[in-house]
């Protein structure tokens, strides 16, 4: 069974999707499937340590 570059796209999507991967855009041109993943807040792993050292 052949798959059309629709339902390729559609499989894709839901594979980021379930990998919790925000998908922003598919764009299809011809054969091409692009995915663009959306730009999540990146939090800073450290934003809540405190980084003072010495005397309080």
């Amino acid at each position: 069974m052949s798959s059309t570059v629709e339902q390729k796209a559609l499989s894709l999507l839901r594979a980021f999707e379930g990998a919790g991967k925000s998908v922003h855009r598919v764009s299809i041109e011809g054969r091409r499937i692009e995915i663009e993943l959306s730009k999540e807040n990146v939090r800073d792993e450290f934003e809540r340590i405190n980084m003072h050292y010495g005397k309080t």
